[in-house]
């Protein structure tokens, strides 16, 4: 079976890689997503491949009777792999409402693409399908749960869905490789410094806390400011009216406090399992690997020999892994 679904994908990637978005009529956003995504289709087609095989084995059921959520489903490219390989329900979901047009436009071009098409969050997508009376048993959500502010809440709304729903992330946010970890930090210390954004993070919350706080001093402004990193404006304001500095476990992780989205926020496995353990859920961490589909043959070779290492070398290959797969479960035995 997953050799066939191999082949469905590979065949659904040269499909895709032949439709020149810059003529159809989607945002300039998403014409510049898939541009950037178009040479390495096939490599994030096997990731999808990989994830779609682990969660339709997991669920016991046969394709057809699976309802499947893409969650932040960004191009919409997972959406139209489980549809071709005979999901069948295939729910697409995504905070962007460019994005969401992107997927409607692109499935009217294909003919190829989800049942339904949603745009919102965890809530949103809750509400939807308790109103529908929709109980999905898979959701896979790639390079997504590095940016979701409030994972509590997210988690509560996905199980709250269907609890014992299985959930499959991937992320480069990685806590084992320490490239990886430096290069994700630098980016963060951009984020609150301004060397990568402007505004910059830290200069929003101080622009915020010294316009809503006036009788602040510029010393306790300035306190206020650093200690705040990683929260939205609402939360600020909870911990400056209770007078107490947020805990913040993590010297680097931050996020944009006017809407949430953290920049490639590093967890550890320990963290996830924490957030998980109250729903009876237990989390499987496999290794990501490489793409070998390059254009330079010395490349490819490289990348063929780091992935070698990766399999082999156990734990340790979790070092060298470009990203992780977390899949998330009901632990039965504690039902």
């Amino acid at each position: 079976m997953k050799n066939k679904q191999k082949h469905i994908a590979f065949d659904l990637a040269k499909r895709l890689q032949v439709i020149d978005y810059d003529k159809l009529p989607i945002s300039e956003y998403n014409k510049r997503y898939i541009r950037n995504l178009k040479p390495a289709l096939g490599y994030y087609m096997k990731i999808y491949t990989d994830c779609l095989c682990k969660g339709i084995e997991a669920t016991g059921l046969k394709l057809s009777n699976i309802t499947f959520i893409d969650y932040g489903g960004g191009s919409g490219f997972l959406s139209m792999l489980a549809k071709e390989i005979g999901i069948g329900k295939v729910i697409y979901i995504d905070l962007n409402p460019l994005s969401v047009e992107t997927v409607r436009l692109l499935k009217q071009e294909t003919g190829i693409g989800p049942d339904i098409i949603l745009q919102g969050d965890s809530g949103s997508l809750a509400k939807w399908c308790n109103e529908n009376s929709v109980t999905p048993e898979l959701l896979i959500a790639t390079d997504l749960i590095e940016h979701v502010y409030n994972l509590d809440s997210f988690f509560s709304d996905l199980i709250g869905i269907n609890n014992s729903i299985y959930m499959i992330f991937t992320t480069a946010s990685t806590p084992f490789n320490p490239y990886v970890k430096r290069k994700l930090r630098k980016a963060m210390k951009g984020c609150e410094s301004g060397t990568l954004i402007s505004p910059n993070y830290y200069s929003m919350r101080y622009q915020y806390i010294r316009k809503n706080y006036p009788s602040l001093s510029e010393n306790e402004i300035s306190k206020w400011s650093f200690h705040t990193r990683g929260l939205i404006y609402s939360d600020i304001e909870k911990a400056i009216n209770e007078g107490k500095y947020p805990t913040c476990k993590d010297h680097y992780n931050t996020c944009d406090p006017s809407t949430g989205n953290w920049t490639e926020r590093i967890l550890s496995i320990a963290d996830y399992q924490s957030l998980l353990v109250k729903y009876h859920y237990k989390i499987k961490v496999e290794k990501g690997f490489y793409n070998t589909d390059r254009g330079n043959p010395v490349l490819s070779f490289i990348c063929s020999c780091i992935n070698s290492l990766i399999r082999s070398t156990g734990a340790f290959g979790f070092i060298l892994a470009p990203f992780i797969i977390l899949s998330c479960s009901k632990n039965r035995m504690n039902t």
